[in-house]
C-alpha cells in the first residue's frame, strides 16, 4: 500500500529516481531485507505484479550500478494501466435487441476472431 501511494503520487511526472536505502527507509523495512536480492524478489518485484493487477497504474523499473556492482538507485517509470477491471458477467455486455431470435451479435462476432473476454472489457468496451 505505501508503495502504491508513493508511485501515484509521481504518477502525473512519471519518473522517479530512488536510492535503494532511501526506499527501503521510506518503505520501513531497512532493517528486514539487508541484501538487495531479497528487497528486489519480496518487495519490487511483488509490487510490480499486484500494483499493475488490482490498481489504475504500473510501473517499470530500472536499477543503476555507478560505482562498484552493488545497485545504488532505481529509476521507477510509472504509468497510467489502461486495463480496466470489470468483474460481471458477459451477458451484462450484450447489445439488447428488440429482436430476441437475433443469435449473432457484435460480441459474438469479435469472439469469433479469437479477442478474449478480458481484451473486449478492457479496450472495447
Amino acid at each position: 500500500m505505501r508503495f502504491y501511494e508513493l508511485l501515484k503520487s509521481y504518477e502525473g511526472i512519471g519518473r522517479r529516481v530512488f536510492e535503494v536505502q532511501e526506499l527501503k527507509e521510506i518503505l520501513c523495512v531497512e532493517d528486514k531485507y539487508a541484501k538487495y536480492a531479497n528487497f528486489k524478489k519480496r518487495i519490487l518485484l511483488k509490487a510490480q505484479e499486484d500494483i499493475g493487477k488490482h490498481t489504475d497504474i504500473r510501473f517499470t523499473f530500472e536499477e543503476i550500478s555507478e560505482t562498484s556492482r552493488s545497485v545504488e538507485k532505481l529509476i521507477f517509470n510509472i504509468y497510467t494501466n489502461k486495463k480496466v477491471v470489470i468483474e460481471n458477467d458477459d451477458e451484462e455486455y450484450l447489445p439488447k435487441s428488440d429482436n430476441p431470435s437475433e443469435t449473432v451479435s457484435w460480441y459474438d462476432e469479435i469472439k469469433a476472431f479469437g479477442v478474449s473476454k478480458a481484451t473486449i472489457e478492457s479496450q472495447i468496451i
